[in-house]
C-alpha cells in the first residue's frame, strides 16, 4: 500500500485503536517491544503507523509493534496515517508490510498466503501479483500449513529447513517423524541426509508389509534403530552416533581427502 502524498499524519487516541484481530505475526518477542519503546522514548517515532477507520474506531494496518511500544510507554496518542480500506485490502496491505521483514519465519509467511487464499478467496496468482511473489512460491509456502503440527513448530522455531520438513512429512506417522526430526535437529542433518533416512525407512515399511502379506506396519521407533550416514572421507556408511565433527575449512578437507 502506497501512502498518498495528500495523506496527512494525525494524532489518534490509543484508546480508539484496535490491534489486528488476527495478526500475521505468530509471535512477537517482548524484549523487542521493550527495545522499540526505549528507542521511541529517546528519539521519537520515526515512522507513523497506518490505521483504517472502523466506524468510530480504527484498526492497525501497519505498525502493530510500534503501537504496542507506545502502549507500554503509557502515551495517550500516536501519530498515524489514516485511510479507508475494506477487509481484503487491509489484509493485503498488512501482508505486504510483513513480507518485507527479514525476521519473518517461513511459517508466518505461509500463514499470510493461506489467510489471503482462504479468507478472501484470492487465487495463488493474484496473491503473488499483489505481494510481489511468484504463484508457485506462494502455493508451496501455503502448503506447509498442511504439515503435521510438530513440523510446523520446528519450522517456525527455525530448527529445520522447509526442504527437510517436506521430506520428513513423507513418513506420515507422527511417531516416526518425531524420531527422525529429533535426530535431524540434534545432529544438524542436511536435507540430502534426511532424504536418505526417509527413503530407507519407507523401503523397510514396504518390505515388512510384503513379508507379512500387506497391512500397516507399526514400526517400533522406540527400539532406537541405528541411523547411518556417509563418511565424507571414505564415503563408507557409519552410525550417526559415532560421527566425529571437525571444524576445518574446505581447502583442508580437500587436502585430507587427496592424501588418503
Amino acid at each position: 500500500m502506497k501512502k498518498s502524498e495528500t495523506m496527512k499524519v494525525q494524532n489518534i487516541l490509543l484508546t480508539l485503536i484496535d490491534r489486528p484481530a488476527v495478526p500475521d505475526r505468530l509471535s512477537i518477542d517482548p524484549e523487542y517491544i521493550k527495545e522499540l519503546a526505549a528507542s521511541i522514548s529517546e528519539i521519537g517515532l520515526m515512522n507513523p503507523i497506518t490505521v483504517s477507520r472502523r466506524g468510530g474506531r480504527f484498526e492497525v494496518v501497519a505498525g502493530d509493534c510500534r503501537f504496542q511500544a507506545f502502549m507500554s510507554l503509557g502515551r495517550s496518542e500516536i501519530p498515524a496515517f489514516v485511510c479507508d480500506l475494506d477487509a481484503e485490502n487491509i489484509s493485503v496491505a498488512r501482508a505486504t508490510e510483513n513480507l518485507q521483514r527479514i525476521d519473518l519465519t517461513i511459517i508466518e509467511e505461509a500463514t499470510i498466503y493461506k489467510r489471503l487464499h482462504d479468507d478472501h478467496n484470492m487465487s495463488w496468482e493474484e496473491i503473488g501479483k499483489r505481494t510481489g511473489k511468484g504463484p508457485g512460491v506462494v502455493k508451496r509456502r501455503a502448503d506447509l500449513m498442511k504439515l503435521p503440527e510438530i513440523l510446523i513448530k520446528a519450522l517456525h522455531e527455525k530448527k529445520i529447513l522447509y526442504g527437510a520438513a517436506e521430506e520428513l512429512a513423507a513418513l506420515k506417522d507422527v511417531s516416526r517423524i518425531q524420531y527422525y526430526l529429533g535426530w535431524a535437529i540434534d545432529h544438524g542433518a542436511t536435507v540430502a541426509v534426511i532424504r536418505d533416512w526417509v527413503r530407507e525407512e519407507l523401503a523397510l515399511i514396504r518390505q515388512h508389509a510384503a513379508d507379512v502379506g500387506g497391512g500397516e506396519w507399526g514400526s517400533a521407533v522406540s527400539e532406537q534403530k541405528p541411523i547411518y550416514v556417509s563418511c565424507d572421507i571414505c564415503t563408507g556408511p557409519m552410525e550417526i552416533s559415532k560421527v566425529v565433527y571437525l571444524r576445518i575449512c574446505a581447502d583442508c578437507s580437500n587436502t585430507i581427502k587427496q592424501n588418503m
